[in-house]
Parts: structure tokens; C-alpha cells; sequence
């Protein structure tokens, strides 16, 4: 299937996300002009005067409610690549349905709009993430591939309902969302193909809108899903994003060298990092380094910039 076209008007959704505006600037960067669905004006204004003087150009849409029959029905008219990210990210849900229905509706609803009213788009790549894949009845250590599916959390969900961990919660809305895509993709007469784009928690500097440290909404990796609209041969593709196993000490390790100025931080085993990564979950993030040709940052960079951007913002 070829792929996006240069120049050709995207369509993100969820545009105000953390990652997501990265990945609008990505998009804008590379020439795509971009058109960003947003929950309302206030953030729509944001991005637009964020990305002011931009070569390509930014506007948005205001979708309130993805759940919504026919919710992206304008949206979509006239785009040449869509990327969905817009879903719940959050672990404050007291039924699963308030995480799972967003998310897989939003997913499927946005699919049939394409095939209503824009079935000649080249590509849509869906954000999903390795809530999809984490399997925790696996005992780590345990190397994880595109190959696996987290079945386990939607299993809890559907037996404990409201009791079900919040975490369970969320990374059962993630696979059963990715499913429902794989499976409208397989069963539907379309043209366009899909892509999907696995990342971990993803760490960095900080350009959408929040009020407070608190309201931080971590996504995924800008460029990979910049990459997945543009090579070719990621058509049909899950794609993990991941740099790799990472433990709260490298994160400990990392705050004491770049802010030693942090209080009430533990101060890290610099001498165990191998030791005690070899004992974690690994998600292989090789076929996507391979693929979509995306180059991984280590975690004290990460911490670093996001760390930088934090105190600068928000003091």
C-alpha cells in the first residue's frame, strides 16, 4: 500500500495530547499541513498560536465527545492520512466502561466515518501502547515482541467490574481498542491500510496546554507515527516504541546528576542498573528502530529535558 503522500493534510486527533502536539509538530515540520481535533476552542487557539509561522499550515475541529455516533464525520473529509490518538489516559475511572467505551468507540467510530466520507485516504495510524501487550501473568524477566497480546486485563475487567485495579482498567481500553481496529481492518471492504504504534510511558519536554505538573497526559513518540504515515512498508504493521527497560533507579540516578537541588529523592544504585534491568520486562522496540528508521533517546536525556522543561514551567 503506498503511503501518505508528501504534502498531504493530516488529520490528528486528541491534538492537544502530549505527544500528540509533538506529533503535529513533527507533521508541520516535515511540510504536512494538519488539521487537529480538539475537545474545545480554547485549546484549538492554543496550537494554532503555538504553531504560528509554521511552513505548513495548522487549523482545527472540535470533536467533544469521540464516543459520539458519527463524531468524526466532518473531520475527516478531504484528509490524505489520519492519525488517532485521542483516547482516555488516565487511572481515576470508577467503571472500566468509562475508559473502554471512549476508546473503542472512538477507534471504530472514526473508521466508519472514513469509509463514509473519505474512503480514498491513503493510511491510519492509531496510537495504542504496550498496555496492549503487557501480559503480567508473564513473569519478568520477559521479552516482549509485537507478537503478544495482553489478554489478562480485559479478563479482570469483565470478572471484577467496578473492583477491577484501575490499572487493569486502562490497559484493557488499549487492547480491546487495538483489537477492535486490527478487526474492522480485516473485515471491512476499505482501501486504506493501518498502522498502530506501541510506545511505554513516554518521557520528554512539554508543549501542550496544562495548568499544573498534575495535569500531564503522557502519549507516544512523535516520529514514529510520523514515520508510520510516510514508509511504506510499515502498512499493516504493530510497532513497539520503546528504547528499552528502564526501573524508577534510572530515573533516581538520573535526577540527583541533572537536579541535585531535589529534595526527598532516593539516590539510585548506579552499580545495579544492569542487574536490575535484566530482571524487568523487556519490550523489543528493534522492529521499529528497523522499520520506520527511528532513533532511540536514553533515558538521562529524557529525564534531562522533561526535567528542564518542568522546573522552567511550573517552577
Amino acid at each position: 500500500m503506498p503511503a501518505v503522500a508528501a504534502g498531504s493534510l493530516v488529520l490528528v486527533t486528541g491534538a492537544s495530547g502530549f505527544i500528540a502536539a509533538h506529533t503535529v509538530q513533527a507533521l508541520l515540520d516535515a511540510g504536512f499541513p494538519v488539521r487537529g481535533s480538539v475537545r474545545s476552542a480554547d485549546k484549538g487557539e492554543y496550537l494554532k498560536e503555538l504553531f504560528r509561522g509554521k511552513s505548513a499550515t495548522f487549523d482545527y475541529v472540535i470533536v467533544n465527545d469521540i464516543e459520539k455516533a458519527n463524531a468524526f464525520d466532518e473531520a475527516v473529509k478531504g484528509v490524505g492520512g489520519v492519525v488517532h490518538m485521542a483516547s482516555p489516559f488516565h487511572l481515576k475511572a470508577e467503571d472500566p466502561e468509562m475508559l473502554i467505551g471512549p476508546a473503542v468507540g472512538g477507534t471504530v467510530g472514526i473508521l466508519h466515518s472514513l469509509k463514509k466520507h473519505n474512503p480514498g485516504v491513503s493510511r491510519v495510524v492509531v496510537t495504542s501502547s504496550t498496555a496492549s501487550i503487557n501480559d503480567e501473568t508473564r513473569p519478568a524477566p520477559f521479552h516482549f515482541t509485537e507478537e503478544h497480546w495482553n489478554e489478562y486485563s480485559a479478563k479482570v475487567c469483565a470478572e471484577k467490574g467496578r473492583d477491577a485495579p484501575n490499572g487493569h482498567k486502562y490497559r484493557a481500553s488499549k487492547t480491546l481498542a487495538e483489537r477492535a481496529f486490527w478487526r474492522f481492518m480485516e473485515t471491512e471492504d476499505v482501501a486504506f491500510d493501518g498502522v498502530t504504534i506501541n510506545p511505554p510511558m513516554v518521557y520528554g519536554p512539554i508543549i501542550h496546554p496544562v495548568t499544573s505538573p498534575e495535569s500531564l497526559n503522557t502519549s507516544v513518540a512523535a516520529l514514529a507515527h510520523v514515520r508510520a504515515l510516510v514508509v511504506p512498508e510499515a502498512s499493516g504493521q504493530r510497532f513497539i516504541s520503546s528504547a528499552g527497560p528502564a526501573s524508577p533507579n534510572d530515573f533516581c540516578i538520573a535526577i540527583h546528576r541533572h537536579f541535585p537541588q531535589l529534595a526527598n529523592v532516593a539516590n539510585g544504585y548506579p552499580t545495579k542498573v544492569e542487574e536490575i534491568n535484566a530482571a524487568s520486562y523487556l519490550f523489543d522496540g528493534a522492529k521499529a528502530a528497523r522499520v520506520l528508521g527511528i532513533t532511540y533517546r536514553d533515558i538521562d536525556t529524557c529525564v534531562k529535558d522533561m526535567g528542564d522543561c518542568l522546573i522552567d514551567r511550573f517552577s
